[in-house]
């Protein structure tokens, strides 16, 4: 647990991802160009790996769940189970008490503990929770639907839970969205202004492996639009920096998870912030 001012921050993991090539995931980034970063953004047999996970964020007024992770399973690559919501009731907090789920885009890998589905209904995982979605990723799956969509984001509609938002939505005084397009069409961060001293914004999909905020040209295969994506990573990243942000990453492992961007001699590099 992470506390800054008042306010509290939870990593809720759900399960370790799939290991793949590098060359698979970033297929425009040269072999050798990983070179420089194998030791700290590969595993030690060469493959990178992303944790899926979410987060929960605790104002003085709410309970705010960010992303929700891969979902149950079961998954080809393991034969563990998603442990999402056994995982958020051990920092103390029951799903009842969600006052808010931010989905900051509709992958499913971020949306996957939203519902349940029991004798084909869909029931809330939150069940007193409003569920912000941007209204540009759902128009754009709408129009392109596939399962994960379908299972967790239409049935938000139907239970009447589900606010589409855009652009700068705030939802506290000191909590507000970032719209950050091109990982989707409504890729969103969200940003927190704790106090004069602590910023933080929760970057979701912005970057996927530490060796982006050196290289943050390099696109993964999972953008949607890999211009807007670059425009909206270096521009956060140069903002981070500049204003010393902290930042709770979408994908890194646990002891990395959340840090803040640094420069050694110009160069940008991921400084963690141990819990």
């Amino acid at each position: 647990m992470f506390k800054f001012g008042e306010y509290k921050i939870h990593i809720i993991n759900d399960l370790l991802g799939v290991k793949r090539d590098p060359s698979t995931v970033y297929p425009n980034v040269k072999k050798s160009d990983w070179h420089a970063y194998k030791d700290f953004a590969q595993n030690k047999d060469g493959t990178i790996q992303s944790t899926w996970r979410g987060y929960l964020l605790q104002s003085p007024n709410n309970n705010i769940l960010i992303d929700t992770g891969m979902g149950p399973g079961p998954y080809e690559h393991t034969d563990k189970k998603g442990m999402f919501l056994q995982n958020l009731k051990k920092v103390g907090v029951l799903p009842e008490e969600i006052n808010h789920v931010f989905i900051t885009h509709t992958h499913g890998d971020h949306i996957g503990n939203n519902i349940i589905w029991r004798n084909n209904n869909p029931v809330l995982n939150f069940p007193n929770a409003k569920y912000l979605v941007s209204k540009f990723d759902f128009d754009h799956y709408l129009d392109n639907q596939n399962n994960e969509f379908i299972e967790q984001i239409l049935p938000l509609k139907e239970l009447n839970v589900l606010n589409l938002i855009s652009g700068k939505f705030y939802i506290e005084d000191k909590i507000w969205t970032l719209p950050t397009n091109g990982h989707t069409p409504g890729h969103q961060c969200l940003f927190v202004n704790i106090d004069n001293k602590n910023k933080l914004v929760f970057t979701g999909d912005l970057f996927h492996n530490e060796a982006q905020i050196t290289e943050n040209l390099w696109c993964p295969i999972f953008d949607w639009d890999t211009n807007m994506s670059t425009i909206s990573r270096t521009g956060l990243f140069n903002l981070a920096f500049k204003n010393d942000w902290i930042i709770c990453t979408g994908h890194l492992e646990d002891k990395k998870a959340v840090g803040k961007i640094i420069s050694r001699d110009g160069i940008l590099f991921w400084d963690p912030i141990q819990q």
